[in-house]
């Protein structure tokens, strides 16, 4: 796969690293202007719509057309910028006279080109790796508070294709904190499961660890389906909740635990939603974990749940200033899809951006959107 990524990719940069040399240094003798930029510039982008045209509607891989799209921005810009400044000091000599190679505007245009070569290191190898403990406090009405604490750890989205030190850290910092329950909101791999030989071993005993006196639950994500989770958890503790509520206690904590797959749209799924928040009893806390967030709409506005806890999103992996994440893939809003823990409309979600990113034909990418282990305390809520 990783082969096939590379291949298909860096041909299409070198497509257009070919025409952008052409449109600017082939066969011309007056120095590379603004003009001659914009026009190269336009002879790529056309090319670049064909291509991801191509990967979206013949191929159907639209994370490919994401990643075309992201290596022509962080590679083919800033090498041309290269190109252009490298050009500026050397001129040439035509007829006797020495001329530049490029306008005085082109080094502008080309510095601008080389901004994007830091952002593309920092997305690409720095971002990704850069695991990050995150702390909520989420507030419980106080007829169910309980006297202390309790912590829940989430391990979201860790869609490995291999295990690595970043995973073991991620599982590492959840058992230091001594969470009371521990939950896995969907995505274990990214490998395919008729490869899944190749990462179940070491997936077991990187989960294998794991404990908790709540549990550890795991519900069905878009990698893998509940029968194939069971396959790849084998001989954890951890336990798959598909489509339904387990009742948990641990030292007078009472805790009513609900999963949901992966189209929580089902007659089943929506039956157990309504069943969580129609259950008799005051004195539990209810807590509904679900892999895409977008199931918190079916939730009443007066919800009995106290917490959905889901992942998918990411974060958006590429979040701008003022601007937030550009892609969701979910039909939340986006300020929650970004990640965090958010009040909606009475319903209270928190959205994990995951420990691991899109793998297969996606770049591998992260800007303004670290990993993350997620540590949510419940505590009472002062009235």
């Amino acid at each position: 796969m990783i082969s096939h990524v590379l291949g298909v990719v860096g041909g299409a940069t070198a497509v257009g690293a070919v025409i952008t040399w052409l449109a600017l240094f082939r066969g011309a003798s007056a120095p590379v202007n603004t003009r001659r930029i914009a026009l190269a510039a336009a002879l790529v982008c056309a090319v670049g719509v064909f291509e991801v045209g191509i990967a979206v509607w013949v191929l159907q891989r639209p994370f490919l057309a994401v990643n075309l799209v992201y290596t022509q921005l962080m590679v083919l810009v800033p090498t041309t910028g290269l190109a252009l400044l490298v050009a500026s000091r050397f001129p040439r000599t035509v007829d006797g006279v020495v001329v530049p190679r490029v306008t005085r505007g082109a080094p502008w245009w080309a510095g601008c080109g080389l901004l994007l070569a830091p952002v593309g290191v920092v997305g690409t190898f720095v971002e990704p790796y850069r695991l990050v403990t995150e702390s909520a406090l989420v507030p419980i009405a106080a007829e169910r508070a309980w006297p202390t604490p309790v912590t829940i750890g989430v391990l979201s989205d860790i869609q490995c294709v291999s295990v690595t030190d970043r995973e073991r850290d991620a599982v590492a910092r959840v058992l230091a904190a001594n969470a009371d329950l521990i939950v896995l909101p969907g995505d274990l791999q990214q490998v395919g499961f008729d490869r899944r030989d190749e990462i179940a071993g070491a997936l077991r005993e990187l989960l294998a660890p794991l404990h908790a006196p709540l549990g550890v639950w795991y519900v069905e994500g878009d990698t893998e389906d509940c029968a194939q989770a069971r396959y790849l958890l084998a001989g954890t503790p951890v336990r798959v909740l598909e489509d339904e509520i387990v009742r948990l206690e641990d030292a007078g904590r009472h805790v009513t635990l609900a999963g949901v797959t992966l189209n929580a749209k089902t007659a089943r799924s929506r039956a157990v939603v309504e069943e969580l928040e129609t259950l008799d009893g005051t004195d539990d806390v209810r807590i509904l974990l679900t892999h895409r967030p977008d199931v918190i709409r079916a939730l009443r506005r007066d919800t009995r749940v106290d917490l959905v806890v889901a992942g998918h999103t990411h974060g958006g992996q590429v979040q701008l200033p003022w601007i937030g994440p550009l892609v969701t893939l979910s039909s939340v809003p986006r300020a929650v899809a970004a990640g965090g823990l958010h009040d909606l409309e009475g319903r209270r979600v928190y959205v994990s951006r995951g420990i691991g990113w899109e793998q297969g034909w996606a770049p591998r990418v992260r800007f303004s959107c670290p990993p993350e282990v997620s540590l949510l305390t419940l505590v009472r809520r002062d009235r």
